[in-house]
């Protein structure tokens, strides 16, 4: 996933990072070199220029980008400029920092698909969303840590427990395994529940699986293929 972050203030840093430790290709642009240089060693590039131009934008490739974070703190103005041009460039997921309610009806009617308030909290929510796609139930543990219910990954079909080794690998702990089946109407429906599943267990296509862990953690996890 590509993802260009505009403005590295302290929400689009924690978006930026948290983003970029989660496996995406975080390209983070700010006017500001001192802010570039807290993030550039985390991201993938790290560019000093003006985003309110589209020209600039584009000469950076930034239309091809899956996701655009627009989080330029108090000029409204830009930010709603960037909004306009990632949305005139085709880009399909544009989340936008709000520091208001009428902020946010504004951000929303030029283009952005996604509006969060101004806080580190709102940052990691939308890493979460961003990265974690296929998530069931999210409840937050403690401070960076949370229990979710999340679609099995098509690579994990079919391997036992102990070969997954998700502590090791993932730092995870699998709480409990709701093998899904088809119900009387077709939909989905609870046919086994494994409250302590054991290392002999086998992960079948459909499982939904209940694991404890950092959010980063568990979007790595989600974004494996192998």
């Amino acid at each position: 996933m590509k993802c260009a972050v505009i403005g590295l203030g302290d929400f689009g840093r924690a978006a930026a990072i948290g983003l970029a430790r989660a496996g995406a290709e975080v390209i983070a642009i700010d006017r500001n070199m001192d802010r570039l240089n807290l993030v550039k060693d985390e991201v993938a590039l790290a560019v000093r220029m003006d985003a309110t131009h589209r020209e600039a934008l584009e000469a950076q490739g930034l239309g091809k980008a899956d996701v655009f974070v627009t989080a330029i703190g108090q000029n409204f103005e830009a930010q709603v400029l960037v909004v306009v041009h990632a949305r005139a460039m085709g880009v399909k997921r544009i989340v936008a920092r709000a520091i208001s309610e009428d902020h946010r009806r504004v951000l929303e009617a030029v283009g952005a698909t996604e509006v969060f308030n101004l806080d580190d909290e709102a940052a990691r929510i939308m890493v979460q969303r961003l990265t974690i796609s296929h998530i069931r139930n999210y409840f937050e543990l403690a401070d960076g840590f949370s229990l979710v219910e999340v679609e099995a990954p098509p690579w994990t079909a079919g391997h036992a427990l102990r070969d997954l080794d998700l502590r090791k690998r993932f730092r995870l702990n699998l709480v409990a395994i709701k093998r899904m089946g088809s119900g009387p109407d077709g939909g989905q429906m609870v046919k086994e529940f494994k409250a302590v599943p054991m290392a002999d267990d086998v992960i079948q296509a459909n499982d939904v699986l209940a694991l404890a862990g950092s959010v980063l953690d568990l979007a790595r996890f989600v974004g494996e293929d192998s």
